[in-house]
C-alpha cells in the first residue's frame, strides 16, 4: 500500500512538472540554462528525462548576428553536419557587419539571444538537446537567406 502511495506521488509530481514546463517552449525570451530536475532528469525509463530535463526555447527571436554565431558554435562541435549547415553558415558569415558584432560573438559561445535582452546558454544542455536546439537554429538561420 506504501509503495503504491510513493508511485501515484511520484508520477503525479511528474505531471505537474511536465506541465509547467511544457508553455515555456513556446514562449520567447526564456533565459537561463535548463529545467532540470535534479536526481530524477537522466533515471526516468522510456525517455521521459528530455521531458522533465530540457526546456528549449522560442528561437525565433535571435537576429541574423547571433544566429549565425550559434550556428558556427553548433558546426564546431559536431552538433549539425553536412554542407547545408556550413553553405548556409558562409552565406550568412559574409553578410556585412555579422562578423564584428557581439551578438555573433556571444552565439559563437552557445549564447542564444531570447529576446528583450534575454539570453539562453546551452552550456548546461545534454548533446541530445544542444543537436535538437542547433536543427532549430539552422531551420531559423535558412529562413534569413
Amino acid at each position: 500500500m506504501m509503495r503504491q502511495y510513493f508511485r501515484l506521488a511520484f508520477l503525479t509530481a511528474a505531471g505537474l512538472m511536465i506541465t509547467a514546463a511544457a508553455p515555456a517552449q513556446g514562449i520567447p525570451g526564456i533565459s537561463g540554462g535548463t529545467s532540470s530536475v535534479p536526481g530524477i532528469g537522466n533515471q526516468l525509463p522510456g525517455g521521459a528525462s528530455g521531458l522533465l530535463g530540457q526546456v528549449l526555447p522560442n528561437v525565433s527571436s535571435a537576429g541574423t548576428a547571433n544566429t549565425t554565431g550559434v550556428l558556427s558554435y553548433c558546426v564546431q562541435n559536431n552538433y549539425l553536419q553536412g554542407n547545408s549547415a556550413s553553405s548556409i553558415l558562409s552565406s550568412l558569415s559574409g553578410k556585412s557587419g555579422v562578423q564584428s558584432s557581439s551578438a555573433f560573438t556571444a552565439g559563437q559561445q552557445g549564447q542564444l539571444d531570447t529576446g528583450n535582452g534575454n539570453t539562453f546558454s546551452m552550456s548546461g544542455l545534454q548533446d541530445q538537446a544542444k543537436s535538437k536546439l542547433c536543427n532549430m537554429v539552422l531551420q531559423h538561420a535558412q529562413s534569413m537567406l
